[in-house]
């Protein structure tokens, strides 16, 4: 029966290795170079020691290796650069007897610059690529660098100052998420003004363009573009205009009402908006000039 091996204990505390012997084909042996590299990361130098203990002939591709670990690939393929660029792992342009070229990568727990002619100056990582002799047309011409077309960003439209412009862009004062752009003022403002064609005020409109907005808000133009379209309440019933001219501007308008007045004859109380005669000292007047 195997027994424990214990370290010997730190006056200073520490860690203390408690292992159990294992058998050759149980265990590896891995260099500390490897596992104290201070240039790799510990995903590194987990990963490498990973490598040392498979066999040889064992794929290691970054797609094999993110399923056999719960590192994705983006951390994994970096794991690999860090040991490729420390000299940890190699990778070599082999030709087979058929003549085609593969890439057969090289794992060492100490650390070993390569070889120029024989490192594949590819920089991604992955052994199970297996690309095939390039044509010479694609050796001897290279294309040159395609440039991105510079483009002058789009100027701003005016905005016209309205009734309609000055609602859209006080909304912001009601929820800052409502900021609009030049443009967006311009393509909404018309769905505005038919809101105040249906006799409906500022507030009341603004009132339904900001009720229950949602959390979180992505597309603050389209929301109000789907609520002017889709929330346009009925005409209003308005009553007929009056007839009669309005008032000058700061004036009182005077109309002629009936009072009661006195008969300057009489003295018999009648209903007129001129003093005079009554109906009766008026009928008989008429009368004696007759």
């Amino acid at each position: 029966m195997d027994t424990q091996h214990h370290s010997a204990p730190s006056a200073r505390g520490g860690v203390i290795h408690d292992n159990v012997p294992l058998a050759e084909s149980e265990s590896t042996r891995i260099s500390n170079g490897l596992l104290r590299d201070p240039r790799l990361s510990f995903v590194a130098r987990g990963l490498g020691g990973f490598i040392q203990s498979l066999p040889d002939g064992t794929n290691i591709s970054i797609r094999a290796l993110t399923a056999a670990a719960s590192e994705g690939e983006v951390r994994v393929a970096a794991a690999l650069r860090e040991l490729e660029a420390a000299g940890y792992l190699e990778r070599r342009r082999v030709r087979l007897p058929g003549g085609r070229l593969v890439t057969r990568t090289v794992s060492r727990d100490t650390a070993r610059p390569a070889e120029d002619e024989d490192v594949d100056p590819d920089p991604d990582p992955d052994p199970d690529r297996t690309p095939g002799p390039e044509p010479e047309a694609a050796r001897e011409t290279v294309p040159p660098p395609v440039r991105p077309l510079r483009t002058k960003p789009a100027a701003e439209p005016p905005v016209p100052d309205d009734r309609a412009t000055r609602l859209l862009r006080s909304l912001s004062r009601v929820d800052p998420r409502l900021m609009l752009s030049s443009r967006d003022v311009v393509r909404l403002a018309p769905g505005v003004r038919r809101w105040f064609a249906r006799a409906l005020d500022d507030e009341e409109i603004t009132g339904a363009l900001t009720a229950c907005l949602p959390v979180p808000m992505t597309h603050p133009a389209g929301l109000l573009a789907h609520r002017l379209d889709h929330f346009l309440p009925p005409a209003r019933f308005l009553p007929p205009p009056d007839p009669r001219p309005a008032a000058p501007r700061g004036g009182i308008e005077i109309h002629d009402v009936p009072v009661f007045m006195s008969c300057d004859d009489c003295d018999r109380t009648f209903r007129s908006s001129t003093p005079g005669l009554c109906e009766h000292c008026e009928a008989g007047s008429v009368d004696t000039a007759a």
